[in-house]
């Protein structure tokens, strides 16, 4: 019964998470996102490790997911303030519009 919880969490952590980066155009909210499948994913590997008995595998696995996670989001936020101090904006159909491409929703 607990496991079954714990996928159905997992499932709606992700949905979530893909519905946010699919339905924003913000770029705060998609690095928002990316945190929400990442957490998806720590949820997921320690249910790995609970159901196969090998949780110090499973715990080596997260803190490797935690430390690239960091870096992603770091370079997600330097790229935000970027494209914000630059443009002003963070709406991702005026990035694409000023690179030259079709912004259509």
């Amino acid at each position: 019964m607990l496991l079954t919880l714990f996928v159905i969490a997992i499932t709606l952590i992700a949905a979530a998470g893909l519905y946010c980066i699919i339905a924003t155009h913000n770029l705060i909210r998609v690095l928002i996102a990316l945190e929400l499948l990442n957490k998806a994913a720590t949820l997921l590997i320690a249910l790995a490790g609970v159901v196969s008995g090998q949780m110090a595998l499973a715990q080596s696995y997260i803190i490797a997911l935690i430390i690239i996670e960091v870096v992603v989001t770091a370079v997600g936020a330097g790229i935000a303030i970027a494209v914000h101090g630059a443009d002003g904006s963070l709406d991702l159909r005026q990035l694409i519009k000023a690179k030259g491409g079709d912004a259509d929703d």
